[in-house]
């Protein structure tokens, strides 16, 4: 390591000390960095380390699958991270749509040539996850539009209201602050709702057919034994013998 200037060589930071530091650097960056950048995050005693020799460390940490190597892009030098390439590309797409939603083919305008091969897989991603919104746009050339926020509602409002206000001006006449204070009224309504359309059979239809009754099935009656029905009869006495059986009264003289 470079002699740093009033420290004697047994003072100065070892190779693993300045991998420490640069580890801890990279940690708290949200982005990858330069030779230079790191360098001057680097506390006081190892920033006057040669950018030669703070590469040649950098290396080695790459070599061991602790730091990530990227290619250059907006300097010539090659940047360092602790964090992959899809978590990168990622910060990337998330700055170019810092100023507004984007199309496809205006972000990746934005998007460095090496970011490109993962930019797609990524930006799905985020989408899934929530991170990122789409927001549709009928009719453009473009088609839909990637943004930090949630579409906005007022936004399709805002290109569709002039052109229903025009046509409804052209036709019936009113004035565009008689459209515009109507139409105020008319979502304060309580019972406001659109109307939906009611279903109708197609034609020659007949009318649906009846619910089948509920029928209920009779248990059959259970047979009583002889002996029963024998004594719930009721005795029946014939005619002759009342006329053959003597009276009380006939003994009287």
């Amino acid at each position: 390591m470079t002699e740093v200037l009033g420290l004697t060589p047994a003072m100065l930071p070892s190779a693993d000390e300045l991998r420490l530091q640069v580890r801890r650097v990279l940690e708290v960056s949200s982005e990858p960095l330069t030779l230079s950048k790191i360098r001057s995050h680097l506390p006081t005693a190892f920033r006057t380390v040669a950018l030669d020799e703070l590469a040649d460390n950098l290396q080695r940490l790459v070599d061991a699958n602790v730091l990530y190597k990227y290619d250059p892009y907006r300097s010539q030098q090659h940047r360092y991270w602790d964090r992959p390439m899809p978590v990168h590309v990622a910060s990337l797409i998330h700055d170019a749509l810092a100023e507004g939603p984007l199309a496809w083919s205006l972000l990746r305008r934005k998007l460095p040539q090496y970011a490109l091969v993962h930019a797609q897989t990524v930006l799905d991603d985020q989408v899934k996850q929530g991170k990122l919104y789409r927001h549709p746009m009928p009719g453009s050339r473009s088609g839909e539009r990637y943004a930090l926020t949630p579409p906005d509602p007022k936004e399709p409002l805002r290109q569709e209201l002039p052109a229903l206000f025009e046509k409804l001006e052209a036709v019936y006449k009113f004035s565009q602050a008689q459209l515009r204070e109507a139409a105020i009224e008319l979502l304060h309504e309580e019972e406001w709702a659109p109307a939906r359309p009611v279903a109708t059979p197609p034609a020659g239809a007949g009318p649906p057919p009846p619910a089948p009754a509920a029928t209920q099935t009779e248990a059959p009656a259970k047979e009583e034994p002889p002996t029963q029905r024998a004594m719930a009869a009721p005795q029946e006495v014939s005619t002759e013998e009342e006329a053959t059986e003597p009276h009380a009264d006939d003994d009287l003289p």
